[in-house]
This record gives structure tokens, sequence and C-alpha cells, in this order.
């Protein structure tokens, strides 16, 4: 059984905090596990509710940088931390330096995204070449882009996962077919090009008997543009954006096709959400959506910023309800056998058990002397 330790800038709402939540609870079971939170503002709400629920140990490390350290160090030593993971770029090079200052055996840090700002990239190569023991990145394209950056040949892939949740048989009204997306609203997620589809969307069913609408779900700083562009595209009947959901499990279940126009991505949480509603996929091929979304099977993939595509696929699932069915049937199919939260723990465990016997391939982790498959394409 390991000491285990797990970095995060914060609990703020967002993919990287889920997840390493999510692996506290995956490993805490077999080894000793503490989550420790470099900062203890913002905190979203049904963050701490899941600690509470799975009895995750935490800590938080006070605001000031020189007790932040002292704190971290005691903590490190006190506990006698075999193996730390940290999820983002501030929290691996803090958790790079101080860990090999106490002897920590293993640091591992991680990268989330396909596209970071140059100077996180420029911090979280340094700590990788020559201070972590490894980079864990979440998705293929971002494994590609550390090593186009100059990342020395030690990061590889283990995907995200997901708790899976029963879906119920529910019968669709064909009356309006019901769009939607997720997401925070920043540039990256590229809503203009949503709205742009949605408009031509709404143009090319004029000849026939269906209609649409669009739900865009998220908080940030776009909203204002946001809303400018629904005006300007004349959807105001179309398009709801909610700011503050209630129950965004069950806006996923009641819509019909979910939208992803993002300009870069890691692996989207989002998109496995909605595959776990059952729910057919339009999708850019930013980031490793192209893994979530095998083209033609349970959904479509086309280029970012590409409105004529994307409106097209949105046009060819609204016209037929079979196609939506047998996709959605095929999105909860693929992500229970190669996202869910059992893949993701059992990788993580057997990164743990053979730490001492890695070797890397093509951004797979392997045991040497094992036969173990490379699953870079699924």
């Amino acid at each position: 059984m390991k000491n285990i330790c797990i970095t995060i800038n914060s609990l703020n709402r967002g993919g990287a905090e889920k997840q390493c939540l999510l692996l506290a609870k995956a490993l805490r079971g077999n080894h000793n596990v503490t989550v420790v939170v470099l900062s203890d503002k913002p905190i979203h709400g049904p963050h701490i509710s899941f600690i509470e629920k799975e009895s995750i140990e935490h800590v938080f490390l006070p605001a000031n940088i020189v007790l932040k350290s002292l704190s971290f160090i005691r903590f490190l030593r006190c506990n006698e931390i075999d193996i730390i993971f940290s999820f983002l770029p501030t929290d691996s090079i803090f958790s790079a330096i101080l860990g090999k200052i106490v002897g920590v055996p293993y640091v591992i840090g991680g990268i989330r995204n396909s596209y970071l700002a140059r100077a996180k990239f420029i911090g979280l190569k340094w700590a990788n070449n020559f201070i972590l023991d490894y980079t864990i990145a979440n998705n293929f394209a971002a494994y590609r882009a550390a090593l186009k950056f100059g990342f020395k040949k030690k990061v590889f892939v283990i995907s995200n996962g997901i708790e899976l949740k029963l879906v119920p048989n529910r019968e669709k009204k064909e009356s309006v077919i019901k769009v939607i997306s997720l997401g925070r609203l920043v540039e990256q997620k590229r809503y203009d090009v949503a709205l742009k589809c949605i408009a031509r969307l709404k143009k090319n069913l004029g000849d026939t008997d269906k209609s649409i609408s669009y739900t865009i779900v998220g908080q940030g700083p776009g909203e204002e543009i946001i809303r400018t562009e629904i005006k300007k595209q004349n959807l105001e009947q179309e398009v709801e954006l909610i700011t503050e959901p209630k129950d965004i499990f069950e806006l996923l279940l009641s819509a019909d096709i979910y939208l992803c126009t993002s300009s870069f991505e890691g692996v989207s949480n989002a998109i496995m959400e909605a595959m776990n509603c059952s729910l057919p996929i339009v999708t850019t091929d930013a980031g490793d959506n192209e893994r979530l979304v095998l083209h033609g099977k349970n959904g479509f993939v086309a280029e970012v910023d590409d409105v004529e595509k994307l409106s097209n696929y949105l046009k060819e699932l609204v016209l037929s309800p079979s196609l939506r069915s047998k996709m959605g049937k095929s999105s909860l199919e693929h992500l229970t056998a190669n996202f869910s939260y059992n893949t993701f723990r059992s990788n993580y465990l057997k990164l743990i058990d053979h730490i001492d016997n890695l070797e890397i391939k093509e951004g797979c982790m392997l045991v040497r002397n094992q036969t173990d498959a490379c699953s870079k394409t699924v």
C-alpha cells in the first residue's frame, strides 16, 4: 500500500478538478490517498459534496506562498508520501520542486489540454525535463503537442474516466429536435461557430416539417458576447442560454443531439456526459474528440470552424430519428467500453503497481517484459 498525494490548484468548477477527485476515489481502497488543494478559493459546491459523500481525505494549503510551501513540505514528510500526482501546470511545478526537495520517490505532473499559454508550457516542459519522473496527458493531442514543444519522452496518456449513470428509457417528442452544448463561455468553445451552424440549420430546415431548439449551458466571461451573437443571427426564439443549471444530467436527457464546436480540447468531459445519455455527437476534431466520436458510428466529426459540414451533419440527424437512436446507442457502448470509471481506475492502479518497471511507447504506458497492447487508437 502506497501513501499517495494528489494535488490540484483549487476546487473550482472544471474537468481537471473533477478528475482529481475521481482519482482519489479510485485509489483510496488500495492506497492511502490525500488530496492537497493549493488554494481554498474558489470552491465549486458539488466538489465539496463529492468529497464529503466519498469521505476523501483532503487538505487546503495556506494562501501565503511561504506558508503554503512549508505546510506542503511538512505534509509530505509527516505522511511519508511515495507518489505525487498533479493535474495542472501550476501544481505540477509546485509539486515537482518541493516533492524532490523532500525526497518523494515519484512525482508525476499533468497536462490536460492540447493548447497551453506559452509561459505555462515552458514551465511545465522545464519541470518535465529536469525534475518530474513522468507527465501524464489525458489525451493524445496534448501528448503530441508536448513532444513537439520539446518535452522529453517520459510523457504518456491515461484518458479521463466517467462514472456512468443509469439512463432511463424515454420517449422523445418529434415536434422540436433539441440540440445542446455544455462548457465554459470562453473563446475556446467557439459558440460563435455553433450559433452560425444553428442559423444555417434553421434555414436548411425551412422546407421540412422539422424545427429545432438549441441550449447552451455554461458560465464564463463570454456571456454577453454570446447573447449579442444570438441576436445577430436572429435566433432569439431558438436559442436558450442557461448559466445556472439546476440539473445538467436532466438537460442532457431531454436533448436529442450534442454539439461541440471547440477550437481545442483535451478529453471532453462534456462529450462523455452526453455519450452517457445516449446522445449522437456532432463535433470538431479538436483534441481527442476523434477518439470519443467515431465518425459515422456514434456521431460526426468535422474540422474546426467548418460551419457547412457541422450544420449538414446536424441536419442529417435532425431528419432521421432512426439515425439518432442508432448513433446514441453506439455512444453509450463506446463510452462504456473505453472511457468508464473502471478503465480509468485500472490504468492508474496498474501504473502504481508497476511504477518501478515502466516503459513508454508512442504515448502508451507499458510494463517491461509484458505483452501489453498499446491502445493509441480506439
